[in-house]
């Protein structure tokens, strides 16, 4: 039976992989937990994963280095029930026999449940109308939005662009979609119409969600131009990275009172303790809570090891020449 270690903590098995997922794992395959709640050193590691061809990290946990790829040669699989591996590709895996199987997809269900829920919030107003209730009695705002009323503009059709579409569809917006890697058709299979301009979807939506990676080519893509560019109450939503806006040129339309942003990323992360995002009334910003810890993760742990076992590939598996597109 194939062995399988699970370096990551005990607190951390408990809030990824339930006792079903827990149990499915076991019923096919050898598995060896950690049984500490401390994430192990890469000596403990290498001795950890001796005779496994299955390693599972995560958050924190050891990474496929050279001291343990030499030490267990058996590993053929490193399944991360996280996000990025990025930093998983350096010269020490160059040659290496190995598939990197990333569990982003699993993460990109709970970004994009949160994002549609500040996309409804934001829309609607509710968070001034509430704000304002606390000193006078204020009657609803009249320029509220509801989804199906609304045009919302997706940029970038990532992992968690494309769960939101799957989420807000039923709601019937009309939504544009910005990403150069994607066809029309593609965008349309998707329940989206591609627009080729980033200011153009500024200009038509009155919400936007970014779900860009953080690349050369990313970095600071929402600036100046298109802040400006967007509508008078627009709703501006980013739960990817703080690198791919310019914060500062955002902070200034919001100064203005034009936009309502939703920010739960920020660049450098967290924020200064000086930094206006903190304290603008028409900011909400959160602590990277989009993403993270859930059950969904150890699902795609149990189905990837399924995939794997029976001679088929993981969800995401993360190639070299993806690393340019990838968070």
């Amino acid at each position: 039976m194939v062995q399988i270690g699970v370096l990551l903590p005990v607190s951390m098995q408990k809030a990824i992989f339930s006792e079903t997922s827990r149990k499915e794992m076991e019923a096919i395959a050898a598995v060896r937990w950690n049984e500490t709640d401390e994430q192990l050193t890469e000596e403990q590691a290498c001795q950890f994963l001796q005779g496994c061809e299955v390693s599972v990290g995560s958050w924190k946990t050891p990474k496929p280095s050279r001291a343990i790829l030499e030490a267990c040669p058996e590993i053929k699989l490193w399944e991360h029930a996280a996000g990025s591996v990025k930093a998983f590709f350096s010269d020490e895996l160059q040659g290496k026999d190995i598939m990197i199987a990333s569990c982003a997809p699993a993460i990109g269900r709970t970004v994009a449940e949160m994002v549609l829920g500040e996309m409804i919030i934001g829309l609607r107003r509710i968070i001034p109308n509430a704000q304002s209730n606390r000193t006078e009695r204020r009657a609803p705002v009249p320029n509220k939005l509801y989804l199906a009323a609304a045009t919302i503009g997706i940029i970038g059709a990532s992992q968690v662009g494309r769960y939101f579409l799957q989420l807000v569809r039923p709601f019937g917006p009309r939504v544009l979609l910005y990403d150069p890697y994607i066809t029309h058709e593609a965008a349309a299979e998707l329940g989206a119409a591609k627009v080729d301009s980033l200011l153009e979807l500024c200009a038509q939506c009155d919400a936007i969600t970014m779900h860009t990676p953080m690349t050369e080519s990313t970095r600071h893509m929402m600036g100046a131009k298109e802040f400006q560019t967007m509508k008078d109450d627009a709703v501006f939503i980013n739960s990817s990275r703080g690198g791919c806006i310019d914060e500062q040129a955002l902070i200034a339309e919001l100064q203005k009172g034009r936009l309502f942003a939703f920010l739960d990323v920020s660049d450098p992360e967290p924020a200064d303790m000086d930094n206006p995002i903190r304290t603008l009334p028409n900011v909400i910003y959160t602590s990277h809570l989009a993403g993270g810890q859930s059950y969904h993760i150890g699902n795609q742990v149990v189905e990837d090891l399924k995939a794997y076992l029976s001679g088929q590939k993981p969800k995401m598996v993360v190639t070299w020449d993806m690393l340019d597109r990838l968070a």
